[in-house]
């Protein structure tokens, strides 16, 4: 092991002890109503030898020692930030292929976007598509290129298999500028794939929700629907495009609602077996996320203010003719919610500070874990085993959610244990951790 420091991997691992107790006891402190002061906190440390540590796990991954480094200098975001912002960039979890396998994407809004598989085998690169999308079920994935998009049913780690629907954009562009001749949109770009900010394939591929910079789209093989921003706003404000800011899309598991809005709407929620679509005022001031239970009952909605939000879940059954109700039930009044995803315990919310928080169905909190940086997106396994957590810092975690306790290293109230991570940053292929 000649690439390990040894004197430099003794430091890293005290620091990070010492750093996770002192954050650990401050946070028991608040939750028992206690206001201590941040400034009590020691800084961590860890950052000036943040060049040094990383040039080292870039030596093990060549290697071949990853266990040892996980070992020698266990993992961690925060020291690095100062050292590596520029290299920092937001990581997409888009689903798992089975209890191992993660797909994701990085390189968002950029020629450069690509899409990756990763499991205990190692990474493999996704060509020539560039983003990735997935079913709510987790069955079908959506793959986007230049030409078009193509939804697979169950496909294996090189992302091939049973092709169900391909959508072209020449048709999907071709129809929006039919309904939208004077409006700049989808229609009008150069590269689609590149403005996408979600793919959620529906129906077994017969339809299929766009999410981009420039709205939100239900497609299908013969008509595409723009549902957000809405034609009749677009025409009554004068707007000059479609382009929208912090839009967000979610469909239900049996596929019979969507769940949608940006920071310009309120909280909207289509019913597609009635062909109805119902507008809820948001608690706090920018609609800014959606989640669906598994059980197709609920919906929560966050809604932010700066780097703060408040989350309210809404019953289905109750929307008709509860538009106007402002007094949904609170699920969380702190975090604003990048991404969530739900497991046995509840539903994890994942916020702008870099906490994931746990909430049950009744609004109570069951646990929070810290991972060091903005949560980006979140995805569980089939078994719900194991959580998948990327962020805007260019980590993908690997969460073990039936771990009995969390390690020395880690910072939270829970028991969740950091069985790996990936780093993928601008530029550089993948390295584990």
């Amino acid at each position: 092991m000649s690439w390990l420091k040894e004197d430099i991997a003794e430091q890293w691992r005290n620091e990070g002890k010492r750093y996770a107790r002192d954050v650990n006891a401050f946070v028991r402190r608040s939750m028992q109503g206690e206001q201590p002061d941040e400034s009590e906190l020691e800084v961590d440390s860890r950052s000036g030898m943040s060049t040094e540590v990383f040039h080292m796990v870039g030596q093990a991954n060549l290697h071949g020692d990853v266990e040892v480094l996980r070992h020698e200098l266990p993992a961690a975001t925060w020291p690095l930030n100062e050292a590596f912002q520029a290299s920092m960039q937001a990581v997409k979890v888009v689903g798992y292929l089975n209890e191992e396998t993660i797909v994701c994407n990085t390189g968002i809004f950029t020629e450069n976007s690509q899409i990756y598989t990763m499991d205990q085998h190692g990474w493999q690169l996704i060509s020539p598509y560039t983003f990735a999308g997935c079913s709510s079920d987790g069955l079908d994935f959506a793959l986007a290129g230049p030409d078009g998009i193509r939804i697979i049913r169950q496909p294996d780690r090189k992302l091939e298999g049973q092709e169900i629907a391909t959508y072209r954009w020449e048709d999907i562009q071709a129809r929006i500028q039919s309904a939208l001749p004077r409006i700049e949109s989808l229609a009008d770009c150069e590269h689609p794939e590149r403005t996408l900010e979600g793919l959620i394939p529906m129906d077994e591929g017969r339809a299929l929700l766009i999410h981009s910079r420039y709205g939100i789209y239900l497609v299908t093989q013969d008509q595409v629907t723009l549902l957000h921003p809405d034609l009749a706003e677009i025409e009554e404000y004068e707007l000059e495009d479609t382009q929208i800011d912090m839009g967000h899309a979610a469909v239900s598991r049996d596929g019979r609602w969507i769940a949608y809005g940006s920071q310009g709407s309120n909280h909207m929620v289509m019913d597609r077996r009635l062909s109805k679509t119902y507008s809820l005022y948001p608690e706090s001031s920018y609609p800014h996320y959606a989640a669906f239970t598994s059980d197709n009952q609920t919906v929560w909605f966050n809604a932010c203010h700066f780097y703060n939000g408040v989350t309210i879940q809404v019953q289905l059954k109750s929307i008709a003719g509860n538009e106007t109700k402002e007094d949904w039930p609170v699920m969380d009044e702190n975090a604003r919610v990048y991404a969530a995803v739900e497991i046995e315990a509840g539903m994890v919310l994942g916020d702008a500070y870099g906490y994931l928080y746990c909430v049950n169905g009744e609004g109570k909190e069951v646990w929070r874990h810290f991972v060091g940086s903005t949560i980006y997106s979140l995805a569980v396994s089939p078994e719900r085993s194991k959580l998948a957590v990327g962020t805007y810092g260019g980590m993908l975690h690997v969460l073990d959610l039936c771990s009995k306790e969390m390690d020395e290293y880690g910072i939270g109230t829970g028991t969740l244990r950091e069985l790996e991570r990936y780093v993928l940053w601008r530029g550089e292929e993948p390295l584990r951790w």
